[in-house]
């Protein structure tokens, strides 16, 4: 009987226990795994470490600085490593180095190419302060301190500058001119019409204007809501240039003083002879101008102090 059960008796089979046998592919997968992924991450290391070099670096655009300065404030040299060069802080100090420079935008180009874009400054805006004119781009940063104000640029006056330094943002000692001012800028700037306007007057918070091309005065009134204000006379303007009532040779002005009231503008034609011709509109673009009677509105003075 003992026999016979050793006879009986099962038997390891041929290659061993299935689960070591698992274990053992399971191994040769991640192993086989870890070796390419460490050919991979050598093969990149070697491209970062030896053949993404810094080999030529290009200048693109002009704001009147030499080449020479630019490649030096930068501090990129030839044979620099191209993947880890640091970009942000070069471009910060480009932009505070160089007053004319409004952006700068450094861009890498494998294989081996550098390119520092360069956008100039143009002054917008020339703000009369006890220094002369500050120059100020349409982004808010002073490019210089001159004696008279830049030709095609708006003249901002009434305004007490804090920053005056080249390259610093410009900023003012009152609060409420400084929020009247911006709310007008971002306005010329989101209707494309910041080269068109030749003055910004904040002299008196009760009575802002702002002039186009010499001939025609937006009068705000004060400094409450002046986006609005703004976004409204421009579309009073706009309007009126479309329908043919405001042609190149008038002027006058946009009696905006009463817009958060009655939500409606004023034009005021100059007429040297008959006094003022009142015509009244609203910003919005589907609502015609129709033309009243003289003298029919009391914001129809002459305003000859302009």
């Amino acid at each position: 009987m003992a026999e016979s059960s050793r006879g009986t008796e099962r038997r390891p089979a041929r290659g061993g226990n299935p689960k070591d046998r698992r274990a053992r592919g399971r191994a040769l997968v991640i192993f086989y795994i870890t070796a390419f992924s460490a050919v991979v991450i050598g093969a990149i290391l070697l491209c970062i470490f030896v053949f993404f070099k810094v080999g030529d670096v290009r200048i693109t655009g002009d704001a009147g600085y030499n080449e020479e300065d630019i490649l030096r404030i930068c501090g990129i040299q030839e044979g620099d490593n191209l993947v880890l060069l640091s970009t942000k802080d070069r471009e910060r100090e480009l932009e505070h180095r160089f007053p004319y420079i409004e952006d700068a935008r450094i861009v890498k180009h494998i294989p081996s190419t550098v390119e520092v874009q360069i956008t100039a400054a143009k002054t917008c805006f020339s703000v009369e302060c006890e220094l002369g004119y500050l120059y100020v781009s349409r982004t808010g940063k002073v490019l210089e301190v001159a004696a008279e104000p830049c030709p095609n640029s708006a003249v901002v006056r009434g305004c007490t500058p804090t920053a005056t330094g080249p390259s610093q943002q410009i900023a003012f000692e009152e609060e409420a001119v400084d929020t009247a001012l911006e709310e007008i800028i971002r306005q010329l700037e989101e209707n494309g019409m910041t080269g068109e306007i030749t003055e910004i007057d904040l002299r008196n918070q009760y009575d802002i204007t702002m002039t186009y091309e010499d001939r025609i005065v937006f009068r705000f009134g004060n400094t409450n809501n002046m986006a609005y204000k703004t976004m409204f006379g421009i579309g009073m303007l706009t309007q009126m240039q479309g329908d043919g009532s405001l042609t190149e040779e008038m002027r006058g002005e946009i009696d905006l003083t009463l817009v958060q009231e009655k939500n409606a503008g004023y034009f005021n034609e100059y007429v040297a002879s008959n006094g003022p011709d009142t015509t009244e509109g609203t910003a919005g673009r589907d609502t015609e101008p129709s033309a009243s009677d003289d003298g029919g509105d009391d914001t129809g003075d002459d305003n000859s102090d302009q």
